[in-house]
């Protein structure tokens, strides 16, 4: 049925050589040869001669019939009044039109990959100012490091001196009570001296006026 059909659309038309680039001849019958798993075309065309000036069709201008081996990957495009063969040198027109589809879509897609790529040139040139300003960070970073460093040194040495003035501060407060209690000792030493002394002179002054033999003193 599909041989049929192939064979109706390629009866009553023109053979055209694409390659050559002239009319081959007439089709006027088609038969199928098939050898191993490939099958051909045996058409049986009529050659043009004595074509006109004018380049009218006319009986004559057909010259004996003549049979030609196609392949059908030779056929180019079959049309309503010619079939178009390019002898195996001319992809056919749909591998033509898909090559065409193939190439706009690579159209699309290079224009596409261009503009990926400058939106890949901005990106590594934010990328670099980025990168940059990284530095910069990390830098002041470091600086603040240092200073921090250099602040827990001094926040302990505030914390040792505070700690030593507060010691100095308990010292002065035991020096304080000590103080206190010399100025206590000092006031009971005053005292029993004085009471020492008045009770001797007392006792010496009573020792005196009685081996004199008079009253003792009102001391």
């Amino acid at each position: 049925m599909v041989e049929t059909s192939q064979e109706n659309l390629l009866v009553n038309k023109f053979l055209i050589s694409l390659v050559d680039g002239k009319i081959l001849g007439f089709v006027t019958g088609i038969t199928v040869e098939v050898q191993e798993d490939k099958f051909y075309f045996i058409m049986k065309v009529k050659a043009l001669e004595n074509v006109g000036k004018t380049g009218e069709f006319h009986p004559g201008m057909f010259s004996t019939e003549k049979k030609t081996r196609i392949a059908p990957e030779d056929i180019v495009s079959v049309g309503n009044d010619a079939i178009i063969i390019g002898g195996g040198k001319v992809p056919p027109v749909k591998e033509i039109e898909r090559l065409v589809q193939v190439s706009n879509e690579y159209s699309i897609l290079t224009k596409e990959l261009e503009s990926k790529e400058k939106v890949i040139q901005q990106l590594k040139e934010e990328n670099t100012i980025l990168s940059k300003q990284v530095s910069e960070l990390e830098r002041e970073l470091r600086r603040y490091q240092v200073l921090k460093e250099d602040f827990e040194h001094l926040k302990e040495q505030l914390i040792k001196q505070e700690g030593q003035l507060e010691m100095a501060r308990e010292y002065i407060k035991l020096l304080e009570g000590l103080r206190h209690d010399i100025d206590a000792i000092k006031s009971n030493v005053e005292k029993l001296t004085t009471g020492y002394l008045e009770e001797a002179v007392r006792s010496i002054v009573n020792e005196e006026l009685n081996a004199r033999g008079l009253k003792k003193s009102l001391l």
